[in-house]
């Protein structure tokens, strides 16, 4: 009896101390990281002491909401990276690290002062963000769907653009569309129906046309651009030198 009190009062603290992380995680993302502990514990419907039990700080929590995204983050980056097509595991990474900023700057910035970004972690080895993006780029480069003449560090500066879009026009949605075209920017081919270009490769047209029969004067070919009226002669000295010919005759 006394185990089963033991074993039920665990799972009510576990229940807890998860309530308490996610709603942690969405008031951070949204009000940022000045967000109290008095307003998570209201938020996640449990007394403060709950909160203080599980995190006697906020910085305590905080470090925890944090390590918790950089292993949904870094969960993802090895899913991409063992995805078989380099083109849409290095967009579809690029676009979910792009929207975890966008709905939740706050905490992204956190992340970036922590430096987990760039430095890697005691535990992995290698940096959460930068080690997936770096063979994702360097797997898309070497399949030629990305611009050849990227580095990590450039990718890494239009992500921050990306979240930068979302203060300057004042709405997620469209950040996320701008971001995608900013996307289509680092591919070597876009579509087609986008652009008034001759594709590469190419052959350039010829719309030159020999005509049947030669030329009167001098037996040569005429040709002519397949506009407007069909030409007599192959040339223009040709055609003054029939028209001399047929003065003389009329004279």
């Amino acid at each position: 009896m006394h185990t089963t009190a033991k074993r039920a009062e665990r799972a009510d603290a576990q229940r807890n101390r998860r309530k308490v992380l996610e709603t942690a995680d969405r008031l951070f993302g949204e009000g940022g990281t000045a967000v109290s502990l008095g307003e998570i514990a209201a938020a996640a419907g449990v007394g403060a002491g709950t909160v203080y039990r599980h995190f006697p700080t906020k910085d305590a929590l905080l470090a925890t909401v944090l390590d918790r995204r950089l292993a949904a983050l870094g969960d993802y980056g090895a899913e991409m990276v063992r995805h078989p097509d380099p083109e849409a595991a290095f967009f579809a990474y690029l676009g979910f690290l792009a929207d975890q900023a966008l709905a939740n700057r706050a905490i992204c910035e956190a992340l970036a002062g922590r430096g987990d970004w760039m430095e890697p972690t005691k535990a992995a080895g290698s940096c959460v963000i930068d080690s997936p993006l770096a063979v994702l780029l360097r797997r898309v480069q070497d399949s030629g769907a990305v611009r050849g003449d990227l580095d990590l560090e450039d990718v890494r500066a239009l992500l921050s653009c990306c979240v930068g879009m979302a203060a300057a026009t004042g709405s997620r949605d469209r950040a996320r569309r701008l971001a995608e075209v900013v996307w289509d920017g680092l591919r070597t081919e876009r579509n087609p129906e986008n652009r008034n270009e001759t594709p590469v490769g190419s052959e350039p047209r010829d719309e030159t046309v020999v005509t049947e029969g030669g030329c009167p004067v001098c037996g040569g070919p005429i040709a002519h651009a397949g506009t407007g009226r069909p030409a007599k002669f192959c040339s223009p000295a040709c055609r003054q030198r029939a028209f001399r010919e047929k003065r003389k005759r009329s004279a």
